[in-house]
């Protein structure tokens, strides 16, 4: 008897070491490129560009993250159809704001989905923006830059 259930547990092991995990639906977002782990992650999620990217107030939805080993992560679960575009600020001082120089130069990390930047402030939503399926798996992989 105990061999019989020794068998059908490691069984049970060796079938289910072989099944593919499933990716968690939803957007996942990768925050890398962090210079230190001071602070938090801001991860603002804006859908049909409404209020992207200035306005987090309007954000679809929108998460303060923990930073370790220079990078942060997070899944924005059960999100619905649609287009959406990110905004990510590295609080480092955690005021929940961007900090700039006197010539209005961030001081603190920012990024964008798709990685795109702007020229003289943020890229436009439509160069940040991605669509998304209900039901699956999507990911923005986003890489923080610094002022000067």
């Amino acid at each position: 008897m105990l061999s019989n259930l020794k068998f059908l547990l490691i069984f049970s092991f060796v079938i289910f070491s072989f099944i593919p995990l499933v990716a968690q639906d939803g957007i996942k977002i990768s925050v890398i490129n962090l210079r230190n782990n001071n602070g938090h992650v801001l991860i603002s999620l804006f859908r049909e560009c409404d209020g992207y990217p200035d306005k987090p107030e309007k954000a679809f939805r929108k998460i303060r993250v923990d930073i370790k080993d220079r990078s942060a992560s997070f899944v924005f679960s059960q999100i619905p159809a649609g287009n959406y575009s990110i905004a990510i600020l590295h609080d480092e001082n955690d005021d929940l704001k961007m900090n700039t120089n006197f010539f209005g130069i961030p001081k603190e990390g920012y990024g964008f989905s798709n990685n795109v930047m702007g020229t003289f402030g943020p890229p436009s939503c439509g160069k940040a923006g991605f669509s998304h399926i209900s039901n699956s798996s999507t990911e923005q992989i986003i890489r923080i830059r610094y002022g000067w």
